[in-house]
């Protein structure tokens, strides 16, 4: 039921080739392990690429002036889901996630179109795994669902594919990006899930919703999607955005 969370982390990596802002001294500078590309560069898409992959390494130990945490594993305190429509009447909340398997992530497609301000990433990683301990309240698809203890699951098949589009401003006489939207689509191609203690510990009654999550999980997919989505692509902008906010347009994208 978690498992898009797992998606929204993928994107951490959009930052290796977008914008930000400030005048040139005080402005902090792009680090040196980052290839600059282009925008003019016929090759543009493959330099980006090129790009991305000579920092994959960096990814397992965080890369700190890109905002991006340590993936291998990538630790996340807590998360919130609430979702009061549909089929399903949820209040959960996760804590002490622990997330392994997205150092592994292979680039699909990656498009960036400097005049159109738009950027273009497709990203997946075969095999994702998550540990954590929920507090969870509610119904699914009128069947009640409470519980607390732990959660496991195992997702293959993860596909991430995120279209940003920015706009030009000019801020302390240099040229800035600033997020205009973000979309974002998902696929999964298995999750297996497990939550301990379901029910009071009513081993019977546990066992049975565990079932039922791994036999219906496409389904609950589908009615969380529209909440899902919106939801990671919320957090996509403000990732993009520090990205932006910290480094200009001419900076990593110079002509």
């Amino acid at each position: 039921m978690k498992f898009y969370y797992i998606l929204i982390l993928l994107t951490a990596s959009v930052g290796a080739v977008s914008a930000g802002p400030v005048s040139k001294k005080e402005r902090p500078q792009l680090p040196s392990f980052v290839k600059v590309c282009r925008r003019n560069d016929p090759n543009l898409d493959m330099c980006a690429r090129q790009s991305l992959l000579a920092m994959k390494d960096l990814f397992h130990y965080g890369i700190p002036e890109l905002f991006i945490p340590p993936i291998t594993p990538l630790v996340i305190p807590e998360i919130k889901m609430d979702q009061d429509s549909g089929a399903i009447y949820l209040h959960s909340t996760f804590k002490n996630i622990t997330v392994n398997g997205l150092a592994n992530y292979t680039i699909n497609e990656l498009h960036i179109n400097p005049k159109k301000m738009r950027l273009t990433l497709v990203m997946s990683v075969p095999k994702v795994a998550m540990d954590a301990k929920y507090v969870m309240k509610g119904k699914i698809m009128m069947m009640p669902l409470m519980g607390n203890g732990d959660f496991k699951a195992n997702f293959s098949d993860v596909e991430l594919s995120t279209l940003i589009t920015a706009e030009r401003y000019i801020k302390n006489n240099s040229l800035f990006a600033k997020v205009k939207d973000v979309k974002v689509q998902y696929s999964i191609g298995n999750a297996e899930l497990y939550l301990s203690n379901l029910f009071n510990g009513d081993e019977a009654l546990g066992e049975r919703m565990n079932t039922f999550l791994n036999e219906n999980w496409s389904s609950l997919s589908n009615e969380l999607r529209p909440m899902m989505e919106t939801s990671i692509s919320d957090i996509v902008r403000a990732s993009a955005t520090k990205i932006f906010d910290t480094y200009s347009f001419d900076d990593l994208l110079p002509e």
